[in-house]
């Protein structure tokens, strides 16, 4: 029998399914612009090489789009204020809201007041209906893609027998519209500036939730259907002069109507945001190293190239000018607990003692490298800030000698999975000397199109031993990564694995998650988080290979630059700035 719904971040498998990120080790070229305030004024020019296609709050699901329109565009009922001093782990304050959120005992019904006088870009009043609409439109699953939909997984709204919501979003017609809009009026409803939610299970951490850009206020009065232009008006800071251009880019102007002392959290120091996107890698990196004339107030939005990282880091004047973030990303492998070599924990022990992790980090990458890590729950986490999981030597020997006392032949051939790519090929293959150390004979796999469909589908089980992947947190708290990829119930079907690839079950660990969704105390749940992390290690349910970070690259006129929380190795804009 199935258990409960429970949450899946769907932003959290979009940055997971990014697999070109640039990697270093997390503290290689921080400079002192990470820590030198920013002036008022100027403009600051982003440069990105990949297209951002849209600007919509509700169709964004990369992480550092998120943090790019958040910290200008668009509010949300929370947010995480910008890292400030020594301070270790992020604080999350009311954005639109006038605080965090009142939980009801049961953690099932939230409610935020909204502050007063909040107003849109051309001053009519931003109220708690456009809030309610804004996460309405996220329903509309046919016309509004590409975001988050973890309000559809969170809110106490009928489904269909084939679990379809009954409630597709605020244009839907036909039988059974009107009681859709019923269904979502009473779990998402509206008392002059407080919002109440009711959700189908207990989200001790829906504060956090609704820091995601789906959550985004969206101006009802005048939205006739998804492309109408309503998303387009900012709740923030700045505000798009002219139109936004997915190949080229655009320019963002000081939002008039924003008022400074409704904000906690943006200090919207430029007086401009030029945003060019479509420009190679390389050339964006020659062109912000090079600090001539509008490069000196330039900061790439793409990674530097992998290329480039040790030239970064080894001459001081350029450290100054580059930061290196943290995605949160992590790689690991999930061993084949339903394949017959695997199926024991001893092999599965055997296998990660065999795992050269610093050889994957260093073939991902550079000789930089990624960080070697032991743990999918990133270090900057709170279940991880005072609970680090040590990353042992590899053992090959010992791994040898586990295989031999359990009774299983050597060497043990492995079927290993994995997403085809020039880092990843040369990642993976560092990996193969240790695992024949140990006992093992692999057989790498690389698969090039629709890598996680293949990987997920009902016959994969029987063809590979060793799945490859990665995943990253969508906002702060180990629950938005170790139930998705191990909570049976969620995934483990006739359909396929889901996330779950390795096919690992508990029941007992899965009545865990459901007991820790429900710890009302932050600090305390995610301490359980990281218990729960150990039991997921103890079994070798994973490997952990590598944290991925990114470096960016930034001009010398450029101040504030800094990690945005939980952006996925995002800066923050709201707090930098230029000289």
């Amino acid at each position: 029998m199935r258990g409960p719904r429970r949450v899946i971040s769907l932003v959290a498998a979009t940055a997971a399914a990014v697999g070109a990120l640039a990697a270093c080790t997390a503290d290689a070229v921080v400079g002192s612009k990470v820590i030198e305030p920013a002036g008022r004024g100027g403009t600051l020019t982003l440069l990105s090489a990949a297209a951002i296609p849209t600007l919509d709050p509700q169709r964004i699901g990369d992480p550092a789009t998120g943090a790019m329109v958040g910290r200008t565009l668009h509010r949300t009922l929370t947010a995480y204020a910008p890292m400030a001093g020594e301070a270790t782990q992020p604080s999350l304050v009311g954005d639109l809201a006038t605080d965090t959120g009142e939980p009801s005992e049961d953690l099932k019904t939230w409610r935020f007041t909204l502050r007063p006088n909040l107003t849109w870009q051309d001053g009519s009043p931003l109220g708690c209906e456009d809030v309610k609409h804004g996460i309405a439109r996220t329903f509309a699953t046919d016309v509004i893609t590409g975001g988050s939909t973890d309000a559809l997984s969170a809110l106490a709204i009928p489904r269909t027998p084939d679990g379809r919501s009954t409630f597709l979003g605020p244009w839907a017609q036909g039988d059974g519209a009107a009681a859709g809009q019923a269904s979502f009026d009473q779990a998402v409803s509206c008392a002059d500036r407080t919002i109440s939610f009711v959700l189908a299970e207990p989200v001790a951490d829906f504060n956090e939730m609704v820091t995601l850009a789906a959550f985004a206020p969206v101006k009802k009065d005048g939205d006739s259907g998804p492309d109408s232009g309503a998303a387009s008006l900012s709740s923030g800071p700045y505000r798009l002069e002219g139109t936004w251009n997915a190949e080229t880019g655009g320019l963002l102007v000081r939002n008039e109507k924003w008022r400074a002392e409704s904000d906690p959290v943006r200090k919207a120091n430029p007086d401009r945001i030029r945003i060019t996107t479509g420009q190679e890698p390389g050339v964006i990196a020659a062109t912000v190293l090079a600090d001539d004339d509008t490069a000196k107030a330039s900061v790439s939005l793409t990674p530097a190239p992998i290329a480039l990282q040790q030239q970064v880091s080894s001459v001081e004047a350029l450290r100054d000018r580059s930061l290196a973030l943290p995605t949160g990303v992590i790689d690991y492998l999930a061993p084949n607990v339903t394949s017959p070599v695997l199926q024991s924990r001893e092999a599965r022990t055997a296998l990660e003692l065999s795992t050269r992790r610093s050889g994957y980090a260093v073939g991902l990458a550079s000789p930089i490298g990624a960080t070697p890590t032991a743990s999918l729950i990133p270090d900057g986490l709170l279940a991880r800030a005072t609970t680090a999981v040590p990353v042992g030597e590899p053992d090959p020997t010992k791994a040898r000698q586990i295989l031999q006392q359990a009774g299983v032949a050597v060497p043990v051939p492995i079927r290993v999975a994995y997403r085809e790519g020039p880092a990843a090929d040369k990642a993976m293959s560092a990996l193969v000397t240790g695992w024949r150390e140990g006992g093992f004979d692999p057989t790498l796999v690389p698969i090039k199109d629709s890598y996680f469909g293949t990987v997920s589908a009902p016959g994969a089980a029987e063809q590979y031993d060793v799945f490859w992947s990665n995943w990253s947190p969508a906002w702060g708290s180990a629950s938005t990564i170790l139930p998705p990829l191990f909570d049976a119930s969620l995934n483990l079907t006739e359909a396929g694995s889901g996330r779950d690839y390795g096919g690992w079950s508990s029941v007992d660990w899965n009545a865990r998650v459901g007991q820790i969704a429900s710890m009302p105390d932050r600090a305390a749940r995610e301490k359980a988080w990281a218990e729960a992390d150990d039991v997921l290690r103890e079994d070798v349910a994973y490997i952990a290979l590598a944290a991925r970070s990114a470096v960016h690259l930034a001009g010398s006129d450029v101040r504030g630059l800094a990690a945005h929380p939980y952006g996925g190795g995002a800066i923050d804009l709201g707090v930098a700035g230029v000289n």
